[in-house]
């Protein structure tokens, strides 16, 4: 008897503790010019975070809006303090870079002597340190992050002798030292209030210091992934315009910007200047909200024709316990196909496995190699991991002809 006939096959939503709470978010004004006056681009009813819980709120609404007067694109309501321990616990270091990606951005450092012996560098988000720790020892190297767990992490591995690592808020650390250097890679699109975080670096710094930013911007958002540029773990979507119009707020005069190659990466280079508070209504956003959103959907319907081949098949296991998986769920229509059918989910992560996701229990990937997979199918449910995931399925036994995958190309940070 296969360890197939052996499993809890279930069906969909058959999880009935999942909740929201009004605290999970709250309401904001526009990030970039604090008018209160917007439109609803794209919202998710009941997105749920992760894992089946009764004993907590993981599920909220998730909105995407656009400011009526400057046009930037943001979360609202956004997550509330409350919402981030809630909704993002399970959420780990989820948005760390690839490999070789902090290597090309010391380089970048380097190239324009912000390395140099003696610098006071401040490193905002460090989380455990990992991208100070690969910096030279020949500078001082100060991070901040509002992870206690991952700052007392990182203090554990690589020791206060070698890196100063900061729990607090961003917009209100104290820091020991005027920083020369300070650097926010993918850093600003996850704040709820990035203009005070802003001002805030610029009232730490001293005349000279300078700032490097790097955030995803939409003129350069077209991916094939369902998640999309409008991700639900950023709170700010920014244009090249509203970027530029929010340093300007915060008194940061631009040096230098560029396009990163190989993402989405926008990064520029900034020094204290003059405040500019005055923020312009720029149409032209309103027109890249419009293209963005085309470009999305025309994706969305190529993934569909995938998912159409599933329709009759009565069993499927789902690999992927994570958000990609609620994506799935929000806005394709593989679990309303076939309301008979049944699932199962697997995943290589440890602390996922033994949980559920809407009522889908979780295994570990290694179940894979003792299952019929005669009348059932495996969706690789993962944009960035779906070559990984595709590989180790080959190695566990599932036949090519079983493996239903989204993409065609992998683009990922």
């Amino acid at each position: 008897m296969s360890n197939e006939t052996k499993l809890p096959w279930v069906s969909i939503d058959s999880f009935v503790g999942n909740q929201t709470d009004p605290s999970l978010t709250c309401h904001r004004p526009c990030p970039v010019c604090d008018s209160l006056r917007y439109r609803v681009l794209l919202e998710f009813k009941d997105f749920q975070f992760f894992s089946d819980a009764v004993e907590s709120p993981k599920r909220t609404t998730v909105r995407n809006v656009q400011c009526l007067d400057c046009q930037a694109i943001y979360l609202n309501p956004c997550y509330s303090s409350v919402g981030f321990d809630y909704l993002f616990a399970e959420a780990g270091c989820s948005y760390g870079a690839s490999e070789g990606r902090p290597l090309e951005q010391q380089s970048w450092l380097v190239a324009r002597s912000l390395l140099n012996t003696g610098v006071n560098l401040l490193d905002i988000g460090c989380y455990d340190g990992r991208f100070l720790s690969q910096l030279p020892t020949n500078i001082r190297r100060i991070g901040v992050d509002i992870d206690a767990i991952a700052i007392a992490n990182g203090l554990a591995q690589y020791g206060e002798a070698d890196l100063e690592l900061v729990h607090g808020a961003f917009e209100s650390f104290t820091c020991p030292i005027q920083p020369d250097v300070i650097t926010m890679f993918h850093v600003l699109e996850h704040l709820s209030n990035p203009l005070a975080v802003l001002r805030h670096l610029h009232n730490l710094s001293h005349a000279d210091t300078k700032l490097v930013i790097e955030v995803p911007v939409i003129e350069f958002g077209n991916t094939n992934d369902i998640n999309g540029f409008l991700s639900v773990q950023h709170m700010t979507h920014f244009s090249l315009n509203s970027l530029r119009q929010l340093l300007q707020r915060a008194g940061w005069l631009l040096l230098e910007s560029q396009k990163i190659e190989g993402y989405n990466g926008y990064r520029v280079l900034v020094q204290p200047g003059e405040v500019r508070d005055a923020v312009l209504s720029n149409s032209g956003d309103l027109g890249l909200a419009h293209a963005y959103l085309a470009h999305w959907f025309t994706n969305l319907a190529t993934v569909e024709k995938r998912i159409a081949s599933c329709a009759d098949v009565p069993r499927m296991v789902i690999w992927g316990g994570g958000m990609h998986s609620e994506f799935v769920y929000q806005i394709t229509s593989l679990f309303r196909q076939n309301r008979k059918r049944q699932y199962i989910v697997v995943d290589s992560d440890p602390l996922k496995q033994g949980k559920s996701w809407r009522g889908l229990p979780i295994f570990s990937s290694k179940i894979l190699s003792e299952m019929d997979w005669t009348e059932c199918r495996l969706l690789v449910s993962s944009y960035g991991s779906q070559e990984r995931m595709v590989t180790s399925a080959l190695e566990l036994g599932v036949p090519a002809e079983a493996l239903v995958c989204l993409y065609d190309m992998i683009h990922v940070y």
